[in-house]
């Protein structure tokens, strides 16, 4: 006789938390990626727009991974190791991060293409001022896994403001308008 599969309180709350749906999401959609010829044609089509941003997406990357190293090594220098063991987690995960919300809204920006329109109607104000003002349709809003951003993105860049706040305020900065000149110059 098979024991029930009981799940105790903490394992639930741990479950919760691990970006095990965001990683099945991912794979899910790099196999849409090259499964779904319009998807490539799409990406092929706007290169001159995608790799600006993809650049932009390593540099903000290695700017969390040295953050974090900064940071740490400046607060006390027994965490020097500890920081450079980190650093390439950070690297990697920040990566995984910005990568997966890019291409999802560029495959939901791919899908609105295919079809000729909109799915949905411009989604905040800032979109909708946007769409208004310059034009400019910054299509459906990819889902962000928040606490992975958190964790991997918005800490490591706080820690960087600690070090260098003109650095990350740029980065910031940039990393906002990518993807509104993204949308305005994708015809």
């Amino acid at each position: 006789m098979a024991a029930p599969n009981r799940r105790t309180p903490g394992q639930h709350w741990i479950v919760r938390f691990l970006p095990l749906q965001t990683l099945s999401d991912a794979q899910d959609l790099a196999i849409r990626y090259k499964k779904v010829e319009g998807l490539q044609v799409y990406v092929r089509e706007r290169k001159r727009l995608v790799i600006p941003a993809v650049v932009l997406i390593v540099i903000i990357s290695i700017a969390c991974a040295a953050g974090v190293v900064v940071f740490l090594a400046e607060t006390y220098s027994l965490l020097v190791l500890p920081a450079l063991l980190l650093a390439p987690v950070i690297l990697v995960a920040s990566l995984f991060v910005q990568t997966y919300v890019f291409f999802y809204w560029l495959e939901n920006r791919a899908l609105a293409h295919a079809l000729g329109h909109r799915p949905k109607a411009a989604q905040g104000a800032l979109a909708a001022w946007l769409l208004r003002k310059w034009g400019v349709d910054m299509g459906t809003a990819p889902p962000v896994p928040w606490i992975l951003a958190a964790v991997v993105l918005f800490a490591p860049l706080v820690m960087l403001a600690y070090v260098e706040l003109t650095a990350v305020l740029v980065l910031i900065v940039v990393a906002i308008l990518m993807p509104i000149l993204f949308a305005r110059f994708d015809r």
